[in-house]
Formats: structure tokens, C-alpha cells, sequence
């Protein structure tokens, strides 16, 4: 491919990595320096808050513009060996496999005493379908795993797949708004649930992708809704589990099980795509014959 639209291409990348490294910076000196655990609210007026959310904002808003110019630069999907990719499938398809596990036996648990560690165990529907879906996609991931690190050529036979990535990210997403959007800050709340809408959507492109469906526009529209997703989720999730680890914990933050499922399925996208930009997955190449 064309050095200059590879170059077009890797300035947006790198401005979403610039989004997603400051993220992580600001968050975690906000939520160390002027996050009162106590009562969930913030010490300095919210100020901090708002520059973690805003300038990471800002630098994937960016990339999604640079993405957007350099419309013509993406072509069709090259099916080749996507080792980042393949890599982050598995991870995050034995996390999600665990994740359904332990829900499962808790499930099973909450209906013979009614107890549960998770909230979301009392409306059954929500609760029920996120569990299966672990289930599902993450048996799917392993799948997908193999796939990328063999070429990737599985998704030629099998183009409904990853769907289920699909449906695993609008339970993950309806989880998120009805039992984890109840903080007192905005901030935190536009952090959990459009991240996972943006991830949900990165998910859809992603399927639309492999699946050959308007390759070059669901590549573009990939790329700028896993930057976005990338910035809002993996922010988010690292920054909560690193001080989970520590010890700090406040009200209505997502359980570290979610938080775990959301950052190793977000950075599966960007792992994605970053194979995609090194395997030259856009631009003027042609899908190579099986």
C-alpha cells in the first residue's frame, strides 16, 4: 500500500494512543488526588474529572477526524495472520468464559438462597442474558483467536460469527445503563455507558468487517468507533481495576469481573486494529484468494 495513506492513517491512530495514554494519567491522579471515596464526590470542584474525560475525549475526536479524511485510503479487508488480534481473542475469550462461569454458580446459588454478589441477579432477563452471552462470545473468541493467528480465513466460512460480539456488546451495554449509571457524577456515567455504546458499535463495524460487508466504510467507521471505545472503555476499566487493586472502591462502580470483560474485549479492538493497520488490511489492496 501507498506509504503517504499509511502515514494519513497511522496520524489518527496515534492521536487515539495520545487519548488513551493521557486517559489513563489524568484518571488516575483524579481519582487518587481529588476523588473523596467516602462520599463519591470529587474535592476540587470536579475540575479534574472533567480534563480526564475531555482532553482523551478531545484526542479520539481528533483521530476520528483524521480517520474521516483519509476516507479514501481504506479499501478492502486483507484475511492475514493478525497476531495482536489473535492474541487478545483469546485473553478475552477465557476471561468472558470465567466471567460466565462464576455467574453461572452464582446464579444457580441466588435462586436456592437468594443471595448474590451481583445486583444485576434480581431483574433476571438483564442478568441472565449477560451470563449467556459471556458464555457464547467468549467460546466464539477462542474461536476467532485461532482464526487470526492461522489468517483469519475461518471467517470466510463461518461470516456470522462474530454477531455474537454484537449481541455480547448490547448486553454489556443495557448491563452498564440500568445497573451501573446511577453516580452522582456525569463524568463517571458518560465514562461507563457511551464507552460501552461505542464499543457495542466497534463491535458491529468489527463483524461487518470480517464478514466482507461494505468493507472500506466499516473499516473507517471501525477505526473511529474503537478509538472512541478505546479511550472511554480502557480508561475507564484499567484505571478502576488498578485501584480496585489498591483498595479504593466507591458506589457504583462496575464489579472488577465487568470491569475485566469491558477492558480485554476494548483492547481486542484496538489490538484488531492495530493488526490492521500493520497487515495493510486498508487501502488499495485486494482480499487475497484462500
Amino acid at each position: 500500500m501507498n506509504s503517504c495513506k499509511v502515514k494519513r492513517i497511522q496520524n489518527g491512530w496515534t492521536a487515539v494512543l495520545v487519548g488513551i495514554g493521557s486517559g489513563v494519567i489524568l484518571r488516575i491522579l483524579m481519582m487518587v488526588c481529588f476523588f473523596d471515596y467516602e462520599t463519591g464526590f470529587y474535592t476540587d470542584k470536579g475540575i479534574a474529572a472533567w480534563l480526564s474525560l475531555l482532553l482523551p475525549l478531545a484526542a479520539a475526536v481528533l483521530g476520528g477526524v483524521l480517520f474521516a479524511r483519509a476516507k479514501a485510503d481504506f479499501g478492502s479487508y486483507v484475511r492475514r495472520k493478525n497476531y495482536p488480534a489473535g492474541i487478545m481473542a483469546v485473553i478475552s475469550g477465557l476471561v468472558l468464559l470465567y466471567t460466565g462461569a462464576v455467574m453461572v454458580m452464582d446464579y444457580v446459588s441466588y435462586r436456592e438462597s437468594g443471595f448474590s454478589q451481583f445486583e444485576s441477579a434480581r431483574q433476571g432477563l438483564v442478568h441472565v442474558a449477560f451470563m449467556v452471552m459471556c458464555l457464547v462470545f467468549g467460546v466464539v473468541q477462542l474461536i476467532s483467536g485461532v482464526s487470526f493467528l492461522s489468517g483469519g480465513k475461518m471467517f470466510c466460512k463461518l461470516p456470522l460469527l462474530p454477531v455474537t460480539g454484537v449481541l455480547w456488546g448490547m448486553a454489556y451495554l443495557v448491563l452498564v445503563y440500568v445497573f451501573y449509571a446511577k453516580s452522582s457524577s456525569f463524568v463517571e456515567n458518560f465514562f461507563a455507558v457511551v464507552g460501552a455504546a461505542f464499543l457495542t458499535l466497534s463491535l458491529l463495524y468489527m463483524c461487518k468487517l470480517l464478514a466482507g460487508v461494505e468493507e472500506p466504510g466499516s473499516a473507517l467507521r471501525l477505526f473511529i468507533a474503537g478509538g472512541l471505545s478505546g479511550v472511554l472503555v480502557t480508561v475507564y476499566t484499567l484505571v478502576n481495576l488498578v485501584l480496585w487493586l489498591m483498595g479504593k472502591t466507591y458506589s457504583g462502580e462496575l464489579l472488577p469481573l465487568f470491569l475485566l470483560c469491558g477492558l480485554t474485549v476494548s483492547v481486542y479492538v484496538l489490538a484488531f486494529i492495530e493488526g490492521c493497520s500493520c497487515t495493510g488490511s486498508q487501502g488499495d489492496e485486494r482480499q487475497e484468494q484462500a
